[in-house]
């Protein structure tokens, strides 16, 4: 039988209503009768699984404290520590600067103990007898030019209890702090045959040529102390190594760390070969001992377990047994040093929280059930009689809604059914305060949107293509600055070369340069600047320039490493977005084959020599740091001879870190295969087609990532 919507909403209104009554009813006399019975039943269950997961929780929670309580305590150790390195390193730093730059500092000397009296905190120069027997003129020059290190050391010195300057050609210069003030006293072994070479702290910066620390010892003041070492160079290379002295167990006691007999709370340090290096207890398991003993071969299996956790630099909170009582032990490493903080609580002190919680539960279910009984008469009281007078007015109120809604539905359907034909200036007015009149308001405002949304689809379609021919222009542009082979490289008798490269977006930040210095010597470069997109082009474009016009001012002298340092300094100025570029420049004597080149943080080049496989050129010493990063920095000049056939490859990190579908990345050794597997008498064109093609075919359907730079050189003699 068909009705119109007005009959439809009272009938569903009524049939619902008294569906409605009769459901509620059966389920809320029921639904009282099972839970008054299943709470009954329940209560002790449920209350102790409620109370032991809050009691556990809340035990957890303090252990993940105390866990935090150890990391923090390890980190301000770790802190000093750094504190340390960074002033020791600083202090390298400037000694390396008066050695290359002497011409900035005055010569002067310093009170020698041979004869002076040093007072605590004062610099000195000790140069022993047995090196003073064999030193020059040009040693004891060197040590007034570095006696302007003190003006550092003399600072540095009120924090530390020994700081100092070792050098390669065994003289030292140190400030040494006496704990009472006095002046220092030295043994006749030190003035006679001191010799920090050999020395250990020396030893090990030099061996690793960076920042080290030595193991603990005992200084002749009776500290326990800990030398941080490290390298500094000069034009020469290695130079020397600077130490500082730190006091180790100051920094301990910075931790709060106090001392405790009891066996239920103390602190430690163990080393990374289970020793003990500090404790606040002072005897017992975990006391500091004076015969080396293994934490890790204690009887006490579980303490020994956590004690090889410690040293392999883990962190935890594990129960432990220490002296015959359970206690929790949380650690935390302390990486720079290879120790590991550790500190010991007794149970009842973590425990306490979780057995407090869970007795608290346990009578406030008690309370929940009593009460929960009452609640639910209540409510079925209550319910049964708000039913009964719902269903009355869901009635009455349905027949009026259904007049209410019908007269603004039909003239809402009339109104979409005009903004449909196109009509986009029709507005709705319906003013039911309801639902209705949302809809309508939202009709107009999807009326004024779509029309908004049409004009600015018109705007942004006409930008969007505005943006893409400017792209398409820059691109155009950067290709139009690298330069080409043909007509002037081509055909060349004592070289071939070829170059390309293959941005990741319309423009890139890769460029290739070749051009020729004088009639004899050919210049070339590769480099990558940082980013992508047009900021990374703007940046090429600088790079690029700078690098050529200080090359071509500096052609007469020949010194390329103070070209890569002038456009650096140029570079470095104005950075605000700290954009930088990793550089390799080169330059080919093609009468001689003598290659000079520059690398300042780039990809290590690949040499073909004959049948022999492909090897990268690899400066000595330190790779030098990228441009534009920062100011005064020094660059090494590095040479090397070409025979004819030789063929230098020159590219960027697109190469080696193209990737797959698989997220693979092409790589180093990929490359290497790729270049062996090419004839070596193909023209340089065809090998860079055919590296080029295998990418390509590694990368399949991926996406290139980043711009891919190949520049291919080879050598064919005078």
């Amino acid at each position: 039988m068909k009705m119109d919507i007005r009959r439809r909403m009272r009938l569903v209104a009524l049939s619902g209503g008294v569906l409605s009554f009769v459901g509620l009813l059966l389920i809320v006399c029921v639904g009282v009768f099972l839970a008054e019975e299943k709470v009954t039943e329940r209560r002790h269950i449920l209350g102790e699984s409620v109370s032991s997961f809050v009691g556990n929780f809340a035990g957890e929670q303090t252990r993940r404290r105390l866990s935090n309580h150890v990391t923090d305590k390890a980190q301000l150790i770790e802190r000093e520590i750094e504190h340390t390195r960074q002033d020791a390193e600083s202090l390298a730093q400037t000694m390396a600067l008066i050695l290359s730059k002497p011409e900035h500092y005055a010569l002067r000397t310093l009170p020698d103990p041979h004869g002076d009296t040093i007072l605590s905190g004062e610099p000195y120069l000790n140069v022993s007898d047995a090196i003073a027997a064999e030193a020059d003129g040009d040693l004891w020059r060197e040590t007034e030019l570095a006696a302007n290190i003190a003006d550092t050391l003399v600072p540095l010195g009120r924090f530390y209890t020994g700081v100092f300057v070792g050098s390669r050609n065994g003289w030292l210069i140190a400030a040494d702090t006496n704990p009472k003030g006095e002046a220092l006293r030295f043994t006749e072994k030190f003035l006679t045959g001191y010799d920090p070479r050999k020395m250990n702290w020396y030893k090990l910066a030099a061996e690793k040529g960076a920042t080290v620390f030595t193991d603990l010892y005992v200084d002749t003041n009776g500290n326990r102390c800990i030398t941080c070492a490290t390298p500094f160079f000069d034009e020469q290379g290695f130079a020397g190594v600077v130490g500082i002295d730190c006091n180790a167990e100051e920094i301990y006691l910075q931790t709060g760390s106090t001392k405790s007999g009891g066996a239920t709370s103390a602190s430690f340090i163990l080393n990374r070969d289970g020793e003990i290096l500090f404790s606040s207890k002072e005897e017992g398991t975990l006391a500091v001992s004076e015969e080396k003993r293994d934490l890790r071969q204690c009887t006490e299996s579980s303490l020994a377990l956590e004690a090889a956790a410690m040293t392999a630099g883990k962190s935890d909170v594990q129960l432990v047994t220490v002296d015959g009582q359970e206690v929790y032990l949380a650690y935390a490493p302390m990486a720079s040093l290879g120790w590991s903080f550790g500190q010991i609580v007794g149970q009842a002190e973590v425990n306490y929280p979780a057995e407090y919680a869970r007795d608290s539960l346990r009578g406030q279910m008690q309370e929940f059930a009593s009460d929960l009984r009452g609640v639910f008469v209540q409510l079925s009281v209550g319910g049964i009689a708000l039913l009964l007078v719902l269903l009355g007015l869901i009635l009455l109120m349905g027949t009026k809604a259904a007049d209410h809604f019908v007269g603004p539905i039909l003239s809402l359907t009339e109104g979409v059914k005009e903004i449909a034909h196109g009509n986009l200036d029709k507005k709705l007015e319906i003013k039911t305060g309801d639902e209705i009149e949302h809809l309508a308001d939202s009709v107009n405002a999807m009326q004024g949107d779509l029309k908004e949304y049409m004009q600015n689809l018109s705007r942004a379609t006409a930008e969007k293509e505005r943006i893409a021919t400017e792209l398409s222009v820059a691109q155009k542009i950067q290709a139009g600055m690298l330069p080409r082979v043909a007509p002037d490289f081509a055909g060349q008798p004592s070289f071939e070369l070829d170059a390309g490269m293959t941005p990741a977006k319309e423009v890139g930040g890769d460029f290739y340069d070749f051009y020729m210095l004088d009639e004899n010597r050919l210049v070339i470069t590769v480099a990558d600047v940082s980013g992508k997109g047009v900021p990374a082009a703007l940046f090429m474009v600088v790079a690029k320039t700078v690098l050529q016009n200080f090359a071509m001012a500096a052609k007469s002298h020949g010194d390329f490493a103070e070209v890569v340092a002038h456009a650096n300094d140029r570079l470095c100025e104005g950075n605000d977005q700290m954009m930088f570029v990793t550089v390799f420049f080169g330059v080919l004597d093609l009468r001689t084959g003598e290659f000079v080149y520059v690398n300042a943080g780039h990809n290590p080049p690949l040499v073909l020599r004959g049948g022999q496989e492909p090897s990268y050129l690899m400066p000595e010493g330190k790779p030098d740091k990228p441009l534009g990063v920062m100011e005064g920095r020094a660059y090494q000049q590095c040479s090397m001879t070409l025979t004819s056939g030789d063929m230098i490859f020159l590219y960027t990190d697109g190469v080696t870190e193209a990737i797959n579908e698989t997220a693979e990345l092409y790589g180093e050794e990929r490359l290497k295969e790729a270049l062996s597997g090419i004839d070596r008498n193909a023209p340089v064109a065809e090998t860079l087609g055919s590296l080029r093609e295998s990418i390509k075919s590694f990368a399949g359907a991926a996406e290139q990532a980043d711009d891919i730079t190949m520049l291919g050189l080879r050598y064919s003699g005078n």
